[in-house]
């Protein structure tokens, strides 16, 4: 984000000096193509296994399955990432995400169901472990934000063309091989084809990792100590991330569900409305860093959560279709306003040969926290129906903001953690 105090006639300078490196493109090419695939696979995947009969409770299961490998998987992933290198480790796992997502797609039992979306967990860690670390390696400290924001901000975009892809693929497919080769594809089978397509885009995610010799080496050879001793500004960190990602996480895997079940909207246009709501999301990434500048990172990040709060609450007693889009757009807008203000006060606040395992440990306890939220909110939206589950995920949302606040007021400062 551009600083307040350089006017645009000096905007191409500041951009040579302080604006994303040729390294932070090519991230920003992987985190693209990620995004999409997994965009497109977590749209449709819901929905694919609702038309096979799966209802809510099942599929908090296989959720909950998912963020608890994430959990296992942390510290592993930080661990290889500190011994062969985050680059190493993020192909891998992206080109076995691809062919385990893919076999979701067949194998229906559902303790393999289970087993999978176990597997997908860990190896998502791959990818959130060395992520953070590898921007950190490839920017200084000065253009971190910029790189932080063009990231995210491509990410979310990603995420609105996997929604659009998400909701039109299977349509296009069916019309496609049926007007070309005459064979008709049920709604279940141009899924089917969507999802694989999306296992395509993670895997071409590895390619242009595959070209940061920057990320290759590892930090460190000798063995590497548990980053939270001696470090109260990464406990009282994990404490307030865990608390935000359960809160999140109760929600989040049921919106496409919600949307369907609750409010009636059709898979095609759910796919538009997702596409428009993921741009939303991404002016509030990109106003994000002006929020930090004026406010500081505490009262920023509060402030974005209790505007998530609100909506959800709103979002709970909406009827009609386009007051629950608007309310929708607003709580996203709010919610990813947050994402690259924690992930830059946590690479920012540790020291550079812990930047690996503070992300293994921020993913462990943010995995934990979705990984119960999912299966109490999965069961909950069954039997109780979503009105009074979205209210509570709201309290839960304002008790987030209230610990970081107070676990975190002013730590910023005495961290060193920079403002701009």
């Amino acid at each position: 984000m551009i600083p307040a105090h350089v006017p645009l006639s000096r905007y191409p300078r500041w951009l040579a000096d302080s604006g994303p490196s040729a390294d932070v493109w090519t991230l920003a090419i992987a985190v693209l193509l990620f995004n999409v695939g997994m965009s497109i696979f977590f749209f449709l995947y819901n929905l694919f296994m609702l038309d096979l009969g799966y209802r809510e409770g099942p599929l908090g299961v296989l959720t909950g399955a998912l963020a608890l490998g994430s959990m296992v998987g942390t510290i592993p992933m930080g661990m290889a990432a500190q011994r062969v290198g985050s680059r190493n480790v993020l192909v891998v796992c992206l080109l076995l995400l691809a062919v385990a997502f893919g076999a979701r797609v067949f194998l229906f039992w559902y303790p393999v169901q289970i087993a999978f979306a176990f597997l997908d967990g860990v190896l998502l860690c791959g990818w959130v472990v060395c992520l953070s670390p590898a921007v950190a390696a490839v920017v200084d400290e000065r253009r971190r934000p910029a790189a932080f924001s063009l990231l995210f901000a491509t990410a979310i975009i990603a995420g609105a063309l996997g929604g659009l892809l998400g909701g039109n693929m299977p349509r296009w497919c069916s019309n496609l091989l049926s007007r070309s080769m005459g064979i008709a594809v049920s709604g279940v089978n141009a899924k089917r084809i969507t999802l694989l397509a999306s296992c395509v885009f993670t895997a071409l995610a590895a390619v242009p990792i595959a070209r940061l010799s920057r990320i290759t080496a590892p930090l460190r050879r000798e063995p590497v100590g548990w980053p939270a001793r001696g470090s109260p500004f990464l406990v009282r960190f994990l404490l307030a991330s865990a608390l935000w990602a359960a809160a999140m996480g109760a929600f989040n895997p049921f919106t496409n569900v919600f949307f369907v079940r609750h409010v009636g909207l059709t898979t095609d246009h759910l796919g538009n409305f997702f596409g428009v709501a993921q741009l939303v999301q991404t002016a509030g990434v990109l106003l994000m860093p002006v929020l930090l500048r004026r406010a500081g990172f505490v009262p920023a990040i509060s402030a974005a959560q209790i505007g998530s709060a609100t909506a959800l609450v709103l979002l709970a007693w909406a009827h009609g279709i386009l007051a629950g889009e608007a309310l929708y757009c607003m709580f996203m807008f709010a919610q990813h306003m947050c994402d690259p203000a924690f992930q830059n006060l946590l690479m920012d606040g540790v020291a550079e040969d812990q930047r690996n395992p503070a992300a293994a440990l921020n993913y462990l306890v943010t995995s934990l926290g979705q990984a119960v939220a999912a299966l109490c909110a999965g069961t909950a939206f069954q039997e109780f129906g979503y009105p009074p589950v979205l209210i509570t995920i709201a309290v839960g949302c304002l008790g987030s903001a209230f610990a970081l606040r107070t676990l975190l007021r002013g730590w910023h400062k005495s961290a060193g953690v920079p403002l701009t």
